[in-house]
C-alpha cells in the first residue's frame, strides 16, 4: 500500500442522533450496539463463525490464483475472519477496518500482524486501488450495499478479488411474522434483496465466481434465548426502533404467535446468507 496507516488512526466522522439524517441515526445505533457486543460477541457468534467459513471456503475454492500484497477485512468485528486471511496470506499486509472501537480493541488481542483502522465501510479512508483481496462477512447487510460495492471496487486493485457474506430479505422471516400486527414499527432490521446486489456486480463488470444464497437455521429453547443470541452479536434493532418498550401482554401475544413455528428442535431462527466471490 502506497500509504502508511498507524492502529486506530483513522475515525468516522462523528454524528450525533439529533442532527443526523435518518440513515445516519440509525447507524450510529448500530455502531453502539456492536461496540457494547464486543465482549458477548464471540460466545453467540456460532451462524457468524459458520458463515465466515463458508466464504473462506468459497474463496479457496473459487480458481483465482490469488498472492495479495495487500488485504482488506472490511467489518472486521472480532477479528475471526481475519485469523484466516492471516494464515492464508502470511505474507501479505492485512488492514481491519470496522466502525465500533470495542470490536477492533478485541480483533488487536488475537495477536495477528495487522493494521486495525476505525473507519466507515460505506467510505472506506484508503486510497484507489490500494487492495488486492477486499473480504467483508457479515457486516454490508449493516449499510447501503451499493456504497460499499462501489468502495471495493475503487479499493482493488485491477483483477483484485471480491469475497462478501451478507444477508438476504428474507432474513428473520420467524420474527418479522411474530412481531407483526403488534404495532407499525419495524422490529427487524429490513434488508434489500440480493438480487440487486448481484445485478449491481454483473452490471459493473465484475466477473461473478460464486454466487449462494442459502437458509443458515439456529433453535432456541424460547423466546427469552432466541432474542438474547441476537442481542449477543450486535443486532439490537429488533428493539431499538420502536420508542417506548413494548408492554407486557405485546411480548406475551409475539411469544404465542412465535411458538406456532416450534420444531422438535425448539424455536428456530432463519438467518438468509448469501455468498459472493468476484473479482474486478
Amino acid at each position: 500500500m502506497s500509504t502508511r496507516l498507524s492502529p486506530l488512526s483513522v475515525t468516522a466522522p462523528a454524528v450525533t442522533e439529533l442532527d443526523a439524517p435518518a440513515g445516519l441515526a440509525i447507524k450510529q445505533r448500530v455502531r453502539r450496539a456492536f461496540d457494547r457486543a464486543a465482549s458477548s460477541y464471540d460466545a453467540a457468534a456460532d451462524v457468524q463463525r459458520e458463515v465466515c467459513d463458508r466464504l473462506a471456503g468459497y474463496l479457496a475454492g473459487s480458481e483465482m490464483a490469488l498472492e495479495p500484497a495487500a488485504v482488506l477485512d472490511a467489518g472486521c468485528g472480532t477479528g475471526y475472519g481475519a485469523r484466516w486471511l492471516a494464515e492464508r496470506w502470511p505474507r501479505a499486509r492485512l488492514v481491519l477496518a470496522d466502525f465500533a472501537t470495542s470490536m477492533l480493541q478485541a480483533a488487536r488481542t488475537l495477536g495477528i500482524d495487522a493494521t486495525p483502522v476505525c473507519a466507515d465501510i460505506e467510505a472506506l479512508p484508503f486510497p484507489d486501488r490500494c487492495f488486492d483481496v477486499y473480504w467483508s462477512s457479515l457486516a454490508w447487510q449493516w449499510n447501503d450495499p451499493d456504497r460499499c460495492l462501489a468502495q471495493a471496487r475503487r479499493t482493488l486493485r485491477p483483477g483484485g478479488a471480491l469475497a462478501v457474506a451478507t444477508l438476504g430479505a428474507a432474513n428473520f422471516p420467524e420474527l418479522r411474522q411474530a412481531f407483526a400486527e403488534i404495532d407499525g414499527y419495524a422490529h427487524v432490521l429490513t434488508i434489500p434483496s440480493p438480487e440487486r446486489l448481484l445485478a449491481a456486480c454483473r452490471a459493473g463488470g465484475w466477473r461473478v465466481r460464486v454466487w449462494e444464497r442459502q437458509p443458515v437455521r439456529r433453535h432456541y429453547p424460547d423466546l427469552r434465548a432466541l432474542l438474547r443470541s441476537v442481542k449477543e452479536v450486535g443486532a439490537r434493532e429488533v428493539e431499538q426502533r420502536r420508542p417506548a418498550p413494548l408492554s407486557r401482554s405485546a411480548w406475551r401475544r409475539i411469544g404465542e404467535r412465535y411458538e406456532r413455528w416450534r420444531e422438535p428442535a425448539g424455536l428456530p431462527l432463519t438467518y438468509d446468507a448469501v455468498w459472493l466471490i468476484a473479482n474486478c
